[in-house]
């Protein structure tokens, strides 16, 4: 009987051994799949987190050669060139020319309705300040600019006419959006000394905030192919005039707008 307890109390021992053995292997046997499990877990996390997110890519808009812009070639535009190397459709007349409201020197000029619109705004202003601005010419036919570049080549010259007129076609004025300005104080003669009347700088420094702009300033000769004239302004628009003026008093549109200029092409 001894024997026998003996035998029952040594399998009950293996057996308890065995059943710890067994916790104790299977409880590493989670831990290694749990630190497993974190490190897949981990790799996943970080192959999300560094790749990239997926941008958006944009097509960019194709750019306008400013030789071939409607905005610089249109009729109906305010920004139509009319300089040495842009010649204006033969015949052209603009379509909504009207008799300007303001002070004149010799009789009726006239104007595009929009342009007369703004120099009306302009010289309110300007004679509000004590500053009274005449108009002497603004808009002309192609026939009667043929008639006054004629004359002045048989004056003085094609090659001194070139520097101060232009040909027929070719004429800022014919656009109906140019205007020559001066004063008594100047006798009303377009020269270069009406720089230096009070109307002269008035329009030099206010003349973009009612959509004008010195076409032909002092030094561009090479650029408008132009002598410098303080009394030729042109429309453009208030934004735009602005712009320019903002950019330099002294810029032209042909380089603000990226447009040929200089002498005529033949």
């Amino acid at each position: 009987m001894p024997k026998v307890m003996r035998v029952i109390a040594m399998t009950k021992k293996l057996f308890i051994t065995f059943i710890v053995m067994f916790v104790l292997l299977t409880g590493l046997i989670g831990i290694m799949l749990i630190k497993d499990s974190g490190k897949d877990i981990s790799k996943d996390t970080s192959v999300i987190e560094n790749t990239p997110e997926a941008t958006q890519v944009t097509t960019p808009e194709p750019t306008i050669d400013p030789e071939s812009d409607p905005r610089f070639t249109s009729t109906d535009s305010v920004l139509i060139f009319a300089n040495k190397k842009h010649k204006l459709p033969d015949g052209y007349v603009p379509s909504d020319l009207v008799s300007l409201t303001v002070a004149t020197a010799y009789g009726d000029v006239q104007m595009k309705q929009e342009a007369s619109d703004a120099i009306t705004n302009m010289f309110s202003a300007a004679n509000a300040e004590g500053v009274y601005p005449v108009v002497t010419t603004a808009y002309r036919s192609e026939d009667f600019q043929s008639q006054l570049y004629n004359g002045y080549v048989e004056r003085d010259g094609q090659e001194a006419a070139d520097t101060y007129s232009s040909r027929p076609g070719y004429s800022d004025h014919q656009t109906g959006l140019a205007a020559d300005i001066s004063c008594e104080a100047n006798s009303y003669y377009l020269n270069q000394d009406f720089e230096n009347t009070a109307e002269g700088q008035w329009l030099a420094q206010h003349a973009h905030e009612y959509g004008f702009v010195m076409r032909y300033p002092k030094d561009k000769q090479d650029i408008t192919g132009y002598m410098y004239e303080p009394w030729h302004f042109r429309y453009i628009g208030v934004e735009e005039a602005t712009a320019l003026y903002n950019t330099d008093p002294n810029e032209t549109m042909e380089e603000f707008y990226g447009i040929a200029g200089g002498n005529y092409a033949d």
